[in-house]
């Protein structure tokens, strides 16, 4: 009775929050425990993969490609659930443009896009899509780990990076600047890589 009662006090908006936040966590747990071997080689190919390659993965691409040179480094985007070709939505293009990115020109790709057998490091957005990536490519599941593995503590202590699509401007925000921090922390070990 008493659980029932606040179930109807809770704003729906709050109880989204609550799951996306106790998914996530779940999620960083399974993820600490997968047995993770990574291969920590030279890395020149990075490809960042989302669900649509129109938000985050899109973001992550043009965010890297400007911060490291392309004459030593390739950098891709893609998607795993991808219609070839889509437009990043509005609210993407808007957040973006305070990073001093475009991402007006940008089209969706999907996987068969990008390199993958060539690629040194693959980075997912989220446990799900690690784990899909890791199931596609059983003789590559050393060079694929999470974004958020770069981010400062306490940043990386949760494994997603959640889908802001479909969500205001507010949310691709802080979408953007958890990849932002994520994307710092990749280009640092890639510049001591290099050295």
């Amino acid at each position: 009775m008493i659980l029932k009662s606040l179930k109807q006090i809770i704003p729906n908006s709050l109880k989204c929050l609550m799951k996306r936040g106790f998914q996530n966590a779940w999620d960083s747990a399974r993820y600490r425990c997968a047995g993770k071997n990574f291969d920590n080689g030279s890395w020149r190919h990075v490809i960042l993969v989302c669900k649509g390659n129109i938000c985050r993965s899109a973001f992550a691409e043009y965010y890297l490609k400007r911060e490291i040179p392309a004459e030593i480094y390739r950098v891709e985007s893609c998607g795993l659930d991808v219609d070839q070709g889509l437009y990043s939505p509005p609210e993407a293009v808007s957040v973006a443009k305070e990073f001093k990115l475009d991402l007006e020109l940008h089209r969706s790709k999907g996987l068969s896009s990008c390199d993958v057998h060539n690629a040194d490091l693959i980075l997912p957005m989220e446990f799900g899509q690690y784990l899909r990536l890791k199931a596609m490519f059983p003789n590559h599941h050393n060079k694929i780990r999470l974004l958020r593995d770069f981010a400062p503590l306490p940043d990386r202590l949760l494994c997603n990076i959640e889908d802001p699509y479909g969500a205001n401007e507010t949310e691709f925000r802080r979408c953007f600047k958890q990849l932002q921090r994520a994307l710092d922390g990749l280009k640092r070990h890639l510049v001591v890589q290099g050295d």
